[in-house]
């Protein structure tokens, strides 16, 4: 299907519908956050908003048309918009489930006072922000006394990885081996690894491609599988009922109790908890639908 081009409309969330269906609104810590879903093959015709928006791809995928420029937005990837950019979306043929937070003004101050947001739509997809994002999420879900804190506090993180994302890598480049040596970390993440094997296999010195890649990821070869491993983890987790010892093997882990550990190191709860948490939220989910008028579109 192609793209039909409209002038853009200017989407003031606090007044425009929603094209989508709003499972959750939140206002914490300057930011209004929506857990929202795009019915299947749902395209929203050039539009621009007056706030600047980060998206977290929860399920699904949709297409983002920014002039001749077309991003995939797929599962745990995030995406960030500055406010006024014109755009168009279109969701996958299984919809578009996402997290929408509208940031203020003043957050946008507060971070700039500390570093520079990207002055361009980013989009980002690492272990790091990944996570953080799906601890967003679970909190969101939770509703705690203290989860406006936690929310406050993983939201100056993710614009910390934004930031750091965007000083690392810019424009996604880096050194051709070295982009082929994260390629086969996503391919054999669940498999033993060493990083001399990685390192035969792109044809560079171990040393050398420990250093760069911690310049250019923000982390270690080793942290960066184990957070592969956890992610592979947490959508077995969610989409399946197999115990955690069958988990823990499936995804690279010796056995269940160093699952266990790395699993919390890396998400703050145990995966326990993450599998009670997410299944609560995506039962609350699909029985309770909450409409929102005031929503953004993507």
């Amino acid at each position: 299907m192609r793209w039909k081009k409209r002038g853009p409309v200017k989407l003031n969330s606090l007044a425009q519908t929603h094209h989508g269906e709003i499972l959750t609104v939140q206002n914490v810590a300057n930011c209004r956050i929506f857990d929202s879903q795009h019915r299947p093959g749902l395209v929203l015709p050039d539009h621009t908003h007056d706030r600047t928006c980060i998206v977290f791809v929860v399920e699904g995928q949709c297409e983002e048309r920014l002039g001749t420029r077309v991003i995939d937005l797929c599962q745990r990837k995030l995406f960030f918009r500055p406010s006024g950019e014109i755009h168009a979306n279109r969701s996958g043929r299984t919809g578009f489930h996402c997290l929408i937070v509208e940031v203020s003004d003043g957050w946008l101050e507060h971070v700039r006072d500390y570093a520079s947001l990207p002055g361009q739509p980013l989009c980002v997809q690492n272990a790091d922000v990944s996570w953080l994002c799906t601890r967003l999420y679970q909190e969101c879900g939770l509703g705690e006394f203290a989860s406006p804190l936690a929310i406050e506090g993983l939201m100056l993180e993710i614009a910390a990885g934004i930031v750091r994302h965007q000083r690392v890598d810019p424009r996604g480049h880096g050194p051709i081996w070295l982009r082929r040596a994260r390629e086969a970390l996503h391919a054999h993440c669940h498999e033993p690894l060493h990083l001399s094997a990685v390192a035969s296999w792109v044809g560079i010195h171990p040393v050398h491609l420990a250093r760069e890649f911690r310049r250019h990821y923000g982390c270690t070869v080793g942290e960066y599988v184990r957070r592969l491993r956890v992610e592979s983890a947490s959508r077995k987790l969610v989409e399946s009922d197999s115990p955690l010892g069958v988990i823990a093997l499936d995804v690279g882990f010796a056995n269940q109790a160093h699952f266990c550990k790395i699993f919390k190191i890396v998400t703050g709860i145990s995966p326990a908890r993450y599998r009670a948490v997410s299944g609560a939220a995506k039962s609350r989910h699909n029985v309770s639908i909450v409409k929102d008028e005031s929503a953004p579109s993507c």
